[in-house]
């Protein structure tokens, strides 16, 4: 037997504590009467209760839902075995937009450099697929996974802060519109895991105004992603230009500064088990990123899946309906005793 849905598979763990809760049920239950009621008084007030069809009700309860659960792994009969050619990788570029972005510590600035790293990377690693996700307070999907690559640099170069109205930087929500574009809830996960390797490159100066993003890298961890994290600008203090030129203020008139920050980019490709890059003007990584990626889309490239897949999961569902269908048909008791 194999599982569309391995993931789903630790929710089997929850029968654990469903067994002890249902035994104390069935103990309480036959208990009940006599804190309830004077055990002279318990036979003539309530109905007489059987242990074995209270064992018998919790019995099919339990594998009632046990049924269900297994039903969300998505259970197939699987026989046989062949290999598969993956079709390169599945390339997702995060690229912050933030008005931070704009700071010209490197040439042209934060955003023209971290623009001119995808184009490189895009143009090394050979074949699979290209996506844009630009983001700031808030994510925004630009480029859909694509093979055109004429498309995919023209949608590039209209990357700007001011495409998304939503400023800061957040990159929890960001993170997980990635993995909802990656494994698109309408591909089944059999299919997708054939169409290549899926990997996200994350490009930004590190100044996150949300936070708590580590459940977020623990997913990509945990959905099979290889994460990518660029970390683009200088630590010195500088200003951010408005769209006239002139250097951004607060309400208080004071002048906006803006310093990259390595900690939350190098927390967030530990948390998720990538690796992380500083690119400055003097030295751009788009090389080592491309190799790294095309060393991890070649040595995927074949991989086995069963020959037949056989989906059970409707026999399940209907054992579960059953088991509950005849747990609620079977009575608590024999009736009153007269």
């Amino acid at each position: 037997m194999c599982f569309a849905f391995s993931e789903n598979i630790g929710y089997l763990l929850l029968l654990i504590p469903l067994a002890v809760l249902l035994g104390y049920g069935a103990i309480r239950e036959v208990h009940i009467r006599a804190i309830v009621v004077a055990a002279p008084l318990t036979d003539a007030m309530m109905p007489r209760i059987l242990l074995w069809m209270v064992i018998q009700k919790k019995v099919l309860l339990f594998f009632g839902i046990a049924s269900l659960l297994v039903a969300l792994t998505g259970p197939s009969l699987c026989s046989g075995g062949k290999p598969v050619l993956r079709n390169g990788a599945d390339l997702l570029f995060m690229l912050d937009v933030s008005r931070s972005m704009r700071a010209r510590d490197v040439l042209p600035d934060r955003l023209g450099q971290a623009k001119q790293e995808i184009t490189r990377i895009s143009h090394d690693v050979r074949g699979g697929r290209r996506a844009t996700l630009l983001f700031a307070g808030a994510p925004l999907a630009q480029c859909p996974l694509t093979t055109d690559q004429a498309a995919f640099d023209a949608l590039l170069g209209m990357a700007s802060p001011e495409l998304i109205e939503e400023q800061g930087t957040a990159f929890r929500s960001a993170l997980e519109l990635a993995v909802t574009l990656l494994h698109p809830a309408s591909e089944s996960r059999g299919a997708s895991e054939t169409k290549g390797e899926k990997i996200v490159v994350l490009l930004s100066d590190g100044e996150d105004h949300a936070g708590d993003v580590r459940a977020a890298s623990l997913q990509l961890k945990k959905e099979g992603i290889h994460l990518f994290v660029i970390g683009v600008g200088m630590p010195q203090p500088v200003v951010i230009p408005s769209e006239g030129g002139a250097p951004k203020r607060d309400e208080r008139g004071r002048v906006v500064m803006s310093s990259f920050r390595a900690e939350p980019l190098q927390n967030l490709a530990r948390d998720a088990a990538g690796a992380y890059f500083r690119s400055r003007s003097e030295h751009t990584v788009s090389r080592e990123v491309s190799e790294r990626i095309n060393r991890i889309a070649a040595a995927s490239r074949w991989v086995m899946e069963p020959a037949e897949r056989e989906p059970i999961s409707n026999y399940f569902i209907a054992a579960a309906f059953v088991f509950l269908l005849a747990e609620t048909m079977i009575g608590r008791g024999v009736g009153r005793v007269q």
